[in-house]
Order: structure tokens, then sequence, then C-alpha cells
């Protein structure tokens, strides 16, 4: 390989055993931030990822370099001046844990480069590292870090509609789906339009970029084994875009353990009595055997809102009046929950939570939902899910749950709305891993995410992120070129930072093996132009 640069220490930039220096010949262009580069040096050699790049010129100021052209941009001087670039790489490899000293920098060879990458156990590819000197090879990550039991959790981050965080997700999905050794399902929960509801199809997308990168991680385009499921509307059809999906409705005995989250109350001390009454309720409808609401309402008016008693006498142990605020607002549960909650145990079709099968994608659809019955999905599918691979009694070892939005359901700040929520999704965080299921999550803004969640992601994936964004705090140990390069990301690139990595690594991923919503819309876009 041919000499690209020159390693060296100087006083003021000393090499150390995480980074080197080095400098590249003017004629050197197709060096870039993000390039992997390798030196070697006498006793030592070291492979590292170039994450700063600066110019210098053999001048003091502007001026100085204005004068000689006689403010003629245009003009070459006689005596031109000198120029050079020099780069900081992060040592990714290295032969000796020392500084280098100083030695001739090139391209590594393709076989140079998989060592680096190919961590011990790391076998999933997420993406493809193309170096500056057009190698291509797949960058892997390790299973049991991103499916438990050593780590777990993906996050996805980048601006709406410019990061492709779904469509990634999508690629992740299929090349876990075709090397992971675990027995191992998805469910999505989709929130957006019909973005999720065709990916039971292929995509007729694919350029031939795209199908060279699903060949180097040996992963076959197309579409998912898909299951859709929507809630029940008043007349049992799907509240969804997709017509055919699998209707769900639950009922009392469904939704009995999420009740205390739905109930409203003016007050802190409001709520705690009406707390305190469903409790009690909620053990009297146990002992009676009550199975539905309307079971449950017709207890009530019979036994707690006797006509005699006047609201501010105790009954149970609770006034009457709370008992009479309790009473309406499960009488509206059925109106305000628009079909997901049915007062009638005949009429209560549950999501089929044991038949999920290996390799098999569960869509959600809950686009149509308000935002309370949206949590109560949430929680309820994820509780019956976590339930069962505790138990072991799933068909599949590994779960992956997939959220978008996930800043607004464990949101960094405190939210009364959210809390039970977030603590299962912290939950999930802090000891999924050792159960078999793993948060895949997705949102524009990273650092607005429960802390408590974040420390325990093992494989962060960055797409085109804003400035103020990038301010955070949270982004400080990314170097600031490194940084401006993900403000002015294209399609299809990713910085990638897994635990098992020396650097986080840019990437490039295809467009989804599956078909998306915007696509099958432009797709009867041109069959109707050309009708």
């Amino acid at each position: 390989m041919s000499a690209i640069g020159y390693a060296i220490g100087t006083r003021s930039s000393p090499n150390t055993a995480n980074d080197f220096y080095f400098w590249v010949p003017p004629e050197e262009e197709s060096l870039q931030v993000g390039s992997i580069v390798k030196v070697e040096s006498p006793g030592n050699s070291a492979i590292g990822v170039v994450e700063e790049m600066k110019s210098y010129a053999d001048v003091d100021d502007f001026l100085t370099h204005a004068l000689p052209r006689a403010n003629d941009p245009l003009l070459v001087p006689a005596n031109k001046e000198q120029s050079i670039v020099v780069c900081r790489a992060r040592v990714l490899k290295q032969h000796r844990e020392r500084p280098i000293g100083e030695g001739v920098v090139r391209y590594p060879t393709r076989g140079e480069l998989e060592e680096v990458f190919s961590v011990e156990g790391c076998r999933i590819p997420f993406g493809v590292f193309v170096n500056s000197d057009g190698t291509m090879l797949p960058v892997r990550v390790h299973e049991e870090y991103v499916l438990g039991y050593e780590g777990a959790h993906v996050n996805i981050s980048g601006m709406s509609g410019l990061a492709t965080k779904t469509s990634t997700f999508l690629f992740l999905l299929a090349s876990i789906f075709a090397h992971a050794r675990s027995r191992v399902a998805c469910v999505i929960f989709n929130n957006k339009s019909d973005d999720l509801l065709h990916i039971d199809r292929a995509s007729k997308e694919l350029t031939r970029e795209d199908l060279l990168i699903y060949e180097t991680c040996g992963v076959s385009p197309g579409g998912f084994k898909t299951r859709f499921f929507a809630p029940s509307n008043f007349y049992g059809r799907p509240q969804s875009l997709r017509q055919e999906a699998e209707v769900f409705r639950w009922g009392w005995e469904e939704i009995v353990n999420y009740l205390p989250s739905l109930l409203k109350a003016a007050t802190q001390d409001q709520k705690e009595k009406l707390d305190n009454a469903f409790y009690e309720l909620r053990r009297m409808a146990s002992l009676r055997a009550l199975a539905s609401i309307a079971e449950v309402l017709e207890f009530m008016r019979r036994e707690l809102l006797l006509e005699q008693k006047a609201p501010s006498e105790l009954i149970h142990g609770t006034y009457k009046a709370t008992w009479g605020k309790l009473y309406n607002q499960l009488r509206a549960l059925e109106t305000k929950y628009d079909g997901l909650i049915t007062g009638y145990a005949e009429e209560v079709v549950d999501l089929p939570f044991d038949s999920i099968a290996d390799r098999e994608v569960w869509v959600i659809d809950i686009q149509q939902l308000g935002f309370y019955p949206r949590k109560l999905v949430f929680e309820r599918v994820i509780d019956e899910f976590l339930s069962r691979l505790e138990r072991r009694s799933l068909k599949v070892e590994k779960l992956i749950i997939f959220m978008d939005e996930l800043n607004k359901y464990a949101p960094s700040n405190a939210s009364a709305e959210v809390a039970s929520l977030k603590e299962k999704l912290i939950d999930i965080a802090a000891r999924g891993r050792s159960i078999g299921i793993s948060l895949f999550a997705a949102e524009q803004f990273r650092s607005k995410i429960d802390q408590n969640i974040l420390g325990n992601i093992s494989t962060d994936i960055y797409g085109k992120t804003k400035d103020a964004e990038l301010a955070e705090p949270l982004y400080k140990n990314l170097p600031e070129q490194v940084k401006g390069r993900i403000r002015r990301f294209s399609r299809g690139e990713k910085l990638l930072d897994h635990e098992l990595f020396e650097a986080p690594v840019f990437i490039r991923v295809p467009r989804p093996p599956c078909m998306l919503g915007s696509e099958l819309s432009r797709l009867r876009a041109m069959q109707k132009s050309v009708a």
C-alpha cells in the first residue's frame, strides 16, 4: 500500500498510547474524518480512526497571505506559501501499549481492517464501513450485547424524517434475524400513519449500492413474516389503515391492574382517595368473581351507591361521593377508549401472546389511539411478554420491543402522565437482558431520555442531528469534527457506538429490506399516473 502521510509527535502535539498525529501531503485528497489508517514505527504499529483534521499554511495572518497577491485571489505569487494537513487519529488497535514514535502512514489492508472489526463474538452486521480507499466490510456487533445477557438494548437517534431511524431499525432487524443464534421475535408499536403496516412486502426501491451492502452483510432483503394487530372500533373492525389487521379488545380482567394510572382527579389528595377506593373495589370484585366492567358497575350501583346514603356517608370505608366519582370514570371507559375497552366479557378479544414465533414480527397499530389508550397498550403488552419470558413459556428465547419517540414515554424530566410506563421501561433497561427482552428505540432527542435507560444501552446509533442537540452535555465525548460530520450526514450514513468497540465508527446502512408506507404511496402514485 502506498504512503498517505507520516506520523510524528511534536512538542505541542505529542503522541500517546491513545492517539497519534500525522501529516499528509497536499496531493492526498482521499482522507477524511472517519477514515481508518495504519502507522508502523520501530517496535510498534497502530491502527486508528481519524477524528480530527486541520489545515495549516506558512502564514501568520490573512493580511500576510493577501499582500503578495495584491488582494487578487486568482493571483499565484512566485513564492507560494507552503501548506499541510495534520490529522489526529484515535487508536483502535496497536501492537504494544505505548505511544507511537514516528513512521509512515498507510491505509490498512482488508485483512488488517477485518482484524480491527473482528472483535471476539461479534457476528451480527449492523452496517458496512467504507474506508477512504474504497475498502468495504461489514461492521459486526456482539449478539450477547444486543439481545442479552452481557448487555442489551439499541438506541437510534436523529432528526425526524432525515435520520432514517425506522429504516435503520428494519435493516438491523433483518440482520439479527439472519445471523442470531437465538430464537428471536419482535414486537413493533406503530404510532405514525401506515409506515410500518406493509413490512410483509419486499421493497422495490433498493439501489445497486443498497444491494451491495445487503450482500456484504449476508442479509437477503425482503418482507418480514408479520402479523398486524389493531384495537377494535365500536363496529368490531380494526382501528387501522390496514383493514385486514387482527383486532383486539380488552375488558375488566385485562385492564384491572392498569386502571389506577387511568383514573383522574383534580388534586393529589383526591387522587389518593380515588385510588384507595379502587383498590377496595378490586378486592370486592375478586371476592365476588366479577368478570366484566358491566358486572362491576352493577355491583357498585347495587351496594355502593345506595340512594338512602348521603354523599358524605362512609360505605365500605369510603365516602359515597368518592364511589360516585369512581363509578363515573369506569362507566366512561368504553366511550373514552373508543372500542379498545368493552364492558362485557363475551366481547373480549385478547392478543395471542403465547403464539409469537421465531423470526416473526408483530406490528401493533396504535396510531389512531389517543395518548392514554396508547400508554395502556404499551404497558399491558410489555407486561404480558415480560411475565411469559420470565416463565420461559414462549416459543422464543429473545424478544425485541421497538418503540419510536422514546423521549416522549421515558423523558428525563418527571412526568406524572407517563410515570408508570417510564418505570416499566427503566425496569426493562435494567434487567431485561437477564430475562431475554431487548428495547430497541428511536427518537429525535437522545438527550431528553431518562439516564437510567441511557446508562443501560450497549449500542448507540446516531443519524443526522441538529446543532442544538449536539451541544447537549451528553455528546461531550464526541470530538467536534465527528459531531460536524454528524450534522452533515447524508441518507444512510450513521455513527455506530458499540460497547465492545474502542471508538465509534462511521457506517453506512441500506434502505429497509421491506416496503414502507411512503414507498407504497409513491408506487400507487406512479401506477395512477401511468393509467
